[in-house]
């Protein structure tokens, strides 16, 4: 799955819009949102673009920090430098390592 960042809610949600109007697909099937309080626009199983606040990617760090099921995380607007994208882009770079150092690993 392809994971988008946006610090605002409302910036996920109408790019999530936009990007399944221009893939003519259904919102919520292919490409998702998800914000706090609302995941109704979001399916695990279909879902392969998503995208998200900062803060619910920080909380899916605490369940899985290797963020297992993305392939790919795009931090959007991190130049305006907020407290959730500074503590993201830290932990991504930690996290970064690790997949890296698993893979190998797994390779020997």
């Amino acid at each position: 799955m392809i994971g988008i960042t946006q610090p605002r809610r409302v910036a996920a949600v109408s790019l999530a819009k936009r990007v399944s109007e221009e893939l003519n697909t259904t919102l919520g099937k292919e490409v998702g949102y998800q914000i706090r309080y609302d995941s109704e626009f979001f399916d695990p199983a279909t879902t392969q673009v998503k995208f998200m606040t900062d803060g619910i990617l920080l909380k899916e760090i605490e369940t899985d920090f290797l963020l297992k099921h993305y392939s790919v995380l795009i931090i959007d607007e991190a130049h305006e430098r907020s407290l959730n994208s500074d503590i993201l882009i830290s932990l991504l770079t930690r996290i970064a390592h690790a997949r890296c150092e698993k893979a190998h690993a797994e390779r020997l």
